[in-house]
């Protein structure tokens, strides 16, 4: 895939960036801690469906937070209930901004619901350096970072400021994608097979949603012009599939680079289809049959190389079928099924794909 590379002047405040397509900050937590994948930017907001996510919440319990740029300290305090002045919106709890300068304009970073900050308003800081203790405070549901990106304002009020933090940083060794699906509505679900996040850490499904632009402070990259993005994706080759299928792309992703799905669009059809017979891992896996962690329901997918039959069927350790998910002619290339893990007992469960040529196992973990 021939990538475009942009050459761009910034001051060395933040991490030395001479491609667009590669990060430009470090994370703010250390490798072995994951970003929520329950919980995107720009998903509509815990509370308050009309509203959207405006950061990225990473699982951070009670770990130290670090600076992912140098900059100045411009706010230390605390937010319990109330709008502060128009200046942060409700419950960030203890959290601190700070200030940092990419391509000659400020960028503000929020870290947010800390347990204690290290540092002080007006402090110079350096890449690296521990800010806070995560925590849980403010308007929180459990231990966690909420990290915000607002370019050129640290008002909350100012329309499309908002950035997607997993565009800007990742784990060590990861890449990350972004993309456009055409008239997407709000939130709309984009699939991403085989599955693209290292385990460990991650525990969440990887799949993206479209971001929800009814918020008027949710906004795309300067430089990517986005509607969803994937991060902390592993090296490898990816199908990404939204509308059914209406919108399909496949993307290479190397260590530490940010790809354009949509520069694939020019392949030749042969290209897209499937070397082998695939079932992909479920996602997301575990799946918790309480309905806790953003559902009960899990999506299983399996590739044909050509038309044909296909039995999918799911089992618990025993052997004893729990559900026949399909059984039928299947066409060729991707099929998509969800399964419903409401009510099941705790434990490890199978999933076979039968053809007429191959059969296929996984495992899922369900979780109370």
């Amino acid at each position: 895939m021939k990538k475009i590379l942009n050459i761009i002047c910034i001051t060395c405040v933040l991490v030395p960036l001479t491609y667009s397509q590669s990060f430009r900050i470090k994370r703010p937590v250390l490798n072995h801690i994951q970003t929520n994948g329950s919980y995107l930017y720009g998903e509509p907001r815990y509370g308050n469906a009309a509203l959207a996510h405006l950061g990225i919440d990473i699982a951070a319990r009670y770990d130290t937070i670090y600076s992912a740029t140098s900059g100045v300290v411009t706010f230390v305090g605390y937010n319990p209930n109330d709008t502060v002045g128009g200046f942060e919106p409700t419950g960030a709890g203890n959290y601190i901004v700070i200030r940092s300068e990419w391509s000659g304009t400020n960028h503000f970073f929020f870290y947010m619901h800390l347990k204690t900050p290290f540092v002080n308003q007006n402090q110079t800081v350096t890449l690296g350096q521990p800010v806070a203790l995560s925590g849980n405070t403010g308007n929180s549901t459990g231990p966690h970072l909420h990290f915000e990106i607002r370019k050129g304002s640290s008002s909350y009020g100012v329309n499309r400021s908002r950035r997607n933090a997993e565009l800007w940083c990742a784990i060590d060794g990861m890449g990350a994608i972004y993309g456009t699906v055409p008239n997407a509505p709000n939130s709309t679900r984009v699939d991403i097979t085989p599955d693209p996040k290292p385990r460990p850490p991650y525990t969440t499904f990887g799949y993206a949603l479209t971001y929800n632009f009814n918020d008027p402070y949710i906004g795309s990259d300067d430089i990517y012009g986005e509607n969803y993005a994937i991060g902390d994706v592993k090296p490898g080759t990816y199908t990404i599939r939204a509308l059914g299928g209406t919108y399909t792309r496949v993307v290479t992703v190397t260590a530490g680079e940010i790809v354009n799905a949509d520069a694939s669009v020019g392949l030749f059809e042969e290209e897209l289809l499937p070397a082998k017979i695939t079932l992909f891992p479920n996602y997301p896996n575990p799946v918790y049959s309480s309905g806790m962690n953003g559902g009960s329901s899990t999506t299983i997918n399996f590739s044909l190389i050509k038309e044909g039959f296909a039995n999918l069927t799911i089992y618990d350790i025993t052997g004893q079928i729990i559900t026949e998910l399909f059984s039928g002619f299947a066409p060729l290339g991707l099929s998509s099924f969800t399964f419903e893990a409401a009510g099941l007992p705790s434990g490890v469960y199978f999933y076979v794909l039968r053809t007429d040529s191959e059969m296929l196992r996984e495992k899922m973990l369900v979780l109370k």
